[in-house]
């Protein structure tokens, strides 16, 4: 005769109502498991998508380019001829020779930021400045990024041969391509240089290719090391003929520079 306990009708119902209950449970757990999973590939597929669009934008941009305007040869043509016209240039030198007060700019005609001091700092600097015989700007060419800079860097360098360096850098500068991408090739460059009135484009690349280009850049590298730059834009401000210090700036709107023009001349 069996000694186990019998299971009652009501235990057993309870059992497996427990099973359904637990099955249930699992299932939930699993969908659970599921909708987490789901959520973290949206949440990694717009993480990846912000990171693609930001490494796009890093890598120059849009494709599109300036806008050159009607009967232009290149972008921002008309708006650099208004910009020097009547200012005296001699080789790196822009203004005045008895300018009371000296700014040096170290630029690496690929780096963006130099863009955007050209674009936003610059132009207000020539005219109320320059144009006033209060400034004289003198242009270091810097050429670390790439070949594209070197190329750049030399062309600048045959322009400012023929008194019109500035118009090169500010035209290349609009005009600025993706670092290091190879855009600086010969047709690019003489395209450029094409949009400045009253240049020898072919005088200008021998030039810049030849001693003229190599002796710009050389010194430029000389004269940043000696004041400790290493990086692109930088200044160095004083008064004339004297001792300059660098200018550390924290923004490339050309403000503070301007006020420390005005400090240096007792303006």
């Amino acid at each position: 005769m069996s000694t186990e306990p019998k299971v009652t009708r009501a235990e057993q119902k309870a059992a497996r109502r427990a099973e359904r209950d637990a099955a249930a449970a699992a299932a939930e757990a699993a969908a659970a498991r599921k909708r987490r999973l789901a959520q973290l590939g949206g949440v990694l597929a717009v993480a990846a998508a912000i990171v693609a669009v930001f490494i796009a934008i890093s890598a120059g941009g849009t494709d599109d380019g300036p806008t050159k305007k009607a009967g232009e040869t290149v972008a921002g043509q008309t708006e650099v001829t208004q910009r020097f016209a009547g200012i005296p240039q001699a080789g790196i030198v822009l203004g005045q020779a008895d300018a009371p007060v000296t700014l040096v700019e170290f630029a690496d005609m690929q780096c963006p930021f130099c863009a955007e001091f050209a674009r936003d700092g610059l132009p207000t600097l020539v005219e109320r400045e320059v144009r006033a015989g209060t400034l004289r700007v003198e242009f270091r060419s810097m050429a670390f990024i790439g070949d594209d800079s070197q190329t750049l860097a030399r062309a600048v360098a045959g322009a400012g041969a023929q008194g019109k360096l500035w118009q090169a850098l500010d035209l290349f500068f609009i005009n600025q391509g993706r670092e290091n991408s190879g855009y600086a090739d010969d047709a690019f460059v003489r395209t450029t240089l094409s949009g400045i009135p009253g240049l020898d484009v072919d005088k200008a690349i021998a030039d810049g290719e030849g001693s003229a280009g190599t002796e710009a850049i050389n010194q430029a590298q000389q004269l940043a090391d000696q004041n400790g730059i290493s990086s692109t834009p930088s200044f160095l401000i004083g008064k004339t003929g004297g001792k300059l210090e660098k200018l550390e700036l924290s923004s490339l709107d050309g403000s503070q520079i301007r006020d420390k023009v005005q400090e240096l001349a007792g303006t």
